[in-house]
């Protein structure tokens, strides 16, 4: 125990019942991990997490209401005032064959003995109810110089847990901290063993890398690390002028303090790559992505093609999704192509129509002033010229001029 910081937090007050509840029922309990970390860097705190000594059993018997999601690694669930918390057993561990998980662990009831198991000395920390800071590797140190180091042995950390090598470059990005040089070195060394992490994982951190305000400095440790030749996708690619084209892309908005929206940075990734729709939303099935964030990274890559054209029209700033437009536009106006911040939502709104729904006719309508059949192939691609033409001001969307012009456009759509 070295110093002791104030915990007004909201987070620490609201979850400071759980450390008494537990320390009431003679068990010792602890804030540990990210938590503390930026706790004592003066940041937001995102999330709480607690180590015990008390076994799961024991915090179950403590908690009326619990959830088992790790009880065989030490962590339980516990609801308070509509929060979850996990609570997690102080633990050694044994071989990691799998390199992501303990092949087993030992419950114990020693603070110190769990806070070796951990990644990095700045992660290794641990704090009580009254605000008193345990630290037995450092980390306190190595967060006033601003280095990320690992506990104990670097080589045995990442060989237990490949991911850590990538959580070592991301916590770089987001906190510009330099990694130690035997860490570092130990990246180097064991790079190849990223193979063995579900993409899933590697994904997440990467993501949490692109976005992080230090990116300048922590693209070139990727690249020197030799972890890009083990990224998806990046095997073979000149990496250091890919990620150099990635922080060029998204280094306006770094600079202004903007939070880069991950859409955006997986965006500036496929366009460093130089794929095209197609490429790039197979690449990003290959990383696991969702559908609906595959489609939104597509159409901003066909969004940056468009207006890098020219000056996008009525019809295409209408086709495009408004919340693409509100990614891309932050992206535009700190680059200082658009003089406005919201010049591209706010066009869209003014815009006669939102969607087809707010079309005058419809297709029943059409089919009837036409005397159409069902099933005339035609319909749709006529429809969507009326849209077209009243989205671009050339067509008033009033029923009767817009039956009129169907009529007039018929022959050419139509199925006769």
């Amino acid at each position: 125990m070295t110093k002791t910081i104030n915990l007004n937090n909201p987070l620490f007050q609201t979850a400071m019942p759980l450390l008494e509840a537990i320390e009431s029922h003679g068990y010792e309990a602890y804030f540990v991990g990210g938590c503390v970390r930026d706790a004592l860097l003066g940041k937001e705190i995102h999330d709480i997490d607690i180590a015990t000594s008390a076994t799961p059993d024991e915090i179950q018997g403590i908690f009326p209401v619990t959830f088992d999601v790790g009880k065989k690694h030490g962590t339980i669930v516990v609801v308070y005032k509509k929060e979850n918390y996990e609570i997690t057993t102080f633990r050694t561990e044994g071989t990691y064959s799998d390199r992501r998980r303990p092949d087993q662990v030992n419950f114990v009831r020693n603070l110190r003995e769990d806070t070796l198991r951990r990644d990095f000395t700045i992660n290794a920390l641990a704090l009580d109810r009254l605000g008193r800071v345990y630290d037995y590797h450092g980390g306190e140190q190595d967060l006033q110089a601003g280095i990320i180091r690992a506990v104990g042995t670097a080589l045995e950390r990442f060989d237990e847990d490949a991911l850590r090598m990538m959580r070592a470059l991301r916590f770089a990005s987001q906190l510009g901290f330099e990694i130690e040089s035997q860490t570092f070195e130990a990246i180097g060394q064991l790079a190849p063993n990223l193979s063995y992490v579900s993409i899933e994982r590697i994904r997440i951190e990467l993501s949490k890398l692109m976005q992080g305000d230090y990116l300048g400095t922590s693209y070139k440790a990727l690249t020197e690390s030799g972890l890009c030749a083990y990224l998806l996708g990046m095997e073979q690619v000149d990496a250091l002028s890919v990620w150099q084209q990635v922080y060029e892309t998204l280094a306006a908005q770094i600079a202004a303090g903007v939070a880069r929206d991950e859409r955006l940075v997986w965006w500036a990734l496929v366009k460093a790559l130089g794929l095209d729709s197609a490429q790039a939303r197979a690449f990003l099935r290959d990383w696991k992505h969702s559908n609906p964030f595959i489609k939104d990274v597509s159409d901003l890559l066909d969004l940056d093609q468009a207006f890098a054209a020219g000056p996008l029209d009525a019809w295409q700033l209408y086709q495009m999704p408004a919340h693409v437009l509100a990614i891309y536009e932050t992206y535009a106006y700190h680059q200082a192509w658009l003089s406005q911040p919201h010049q591209l939502t706010q066009a869209k709104a003014q815009l006669p129509l939102a969607s087809r729904s707010d079309l005058a006719i419809n297709g029943q309508k059409v089919m009837e002033a036409l005397g159409l059949s069902r099933g005339n192939a035609g319909l749709g691609r006529l429809l969507l010229e009326l849209e077209r033409q009243v989205v671009m001001g050339d067509l008033a969307n009033d029923p009767a001029g817009l039956l009129a012009q169907a009529q007039a456009l018929g022959a050419d759509y139509l199925e006769s």
